[in-house]
């Protein structure tokens, strides 16, 4: 139950503070639970976009870390234990 927690905890900061559904992207929800402060993150993401938006710049998308990463890369192989 804690990491599901703690996973939609993720899921429902980054919907709410930075506008982004992350929740199809298990990269970004395993980079989360490997780093933690979700919501400190999606308040990072959100003014770093609000700034770009007002510079006129693309969006910044959440991005994971290698950990995300090779969650991604080996999804096939995860889900298939599951």
């Amino acid at each position: 139950p804690y990491v599901a927690a703690t996973i939609r905890k993720s899921i429902d900061a980054y919907r709410s503070i930075a506008g982004f559904d992350i929740s199809h992207n298990p990269g970004l929800t395993a980079t989360l639970y490997n780093v933690g402060n979700p919501e400190q993150r999606a308040y990072a993401l959100k003014a770093e976009n609000d700034r770009r938006r007002a510079a006129g710049e693309p969006e910044k998308l959440p991005e994971e870390n290698y950990y995300g990463w090779l969650v991604n890369d080996k999804l096939d192989e995860l889900k298939a234990l599951f």
